[in-house]
């Protein structure tokens, strides 16, 4: 908890006992002992439901994104280029790699549980995940380009599933 959060919650406490202060003979040294006391206990219960929320929502996005990149491969056999760049460029999975480090989930999980692992994991889920991404666009002028004309399916199905792996790998070290 932030100080100001422990400062607004001393304070909290502190009109609680006020109404109580105003019905009673105490002094205001035994009503700042209230009020100290009381934070305390509060402070001691809000950051284990404060922490436990985040971690969750961020595993449930994590579990969303999972089962979105899971049609990934099914679309790219049916060359969908489209369909498998909307979902990579699309919330939440382009928060684990086209968004930047400020909306990341990964490291946003990382930091809340202080799994140092998680770091760079996340680098790799973001690599995978671009991969797919920049062989799906190439896909799509493969016809339009000098060359060969080989459209590759294999290679972002590859990349597809390593990031599937990952995010398992990712949602069960968060879960230890």
């Amino acid at each position: 908890m932030t100080r100001f959060g422990t400062f607004c919650l001393f304070f909290a406490c502190l009109a609680a006992c006020c109404d109580a202060w105003s019905a009673s003979n105490l002094s205001r040294r035994d009503l700042l002992q209230q009020a100290a006391a009381l934070s305390s206990a509060a402070a001691a219960a809000v950051p284990s439901l404060a922490m436990a929320a985040p971690t969750d929502e961020y595993l449930q996005e994590l579990t969303s994104s999972r089962s979105k990149l899971q049609e990934i491969p099914d679309l790219l056999q049916a060359q969908e280029w489209e369909k498998v760049r909307n979902i990579l460029k699309t919330p939440p999975v382009n928060k684990l790699w086209n968004l930047g480090d400020s909306q990341n989930t990964v490291l946003k999980l990382a930091k809340e549980s202080g799994n140092v692992d998680l770091f760079e994991l996340k680098d790799e889920l973001a690599y995978n995940l671009q991969i797919t991404d920049q062989l799906t666009y190439d896909n799509v002028f493969v016809y339009f380009q000098p060359g060969s004309g080989k459209i590759k399916i294999k290679e972002p199905t590859q990349s597809a599933n390593n990031a599937i792996a990952q995010l398992d790998l990712i949602m069960a070290q968060s879960k230890e």
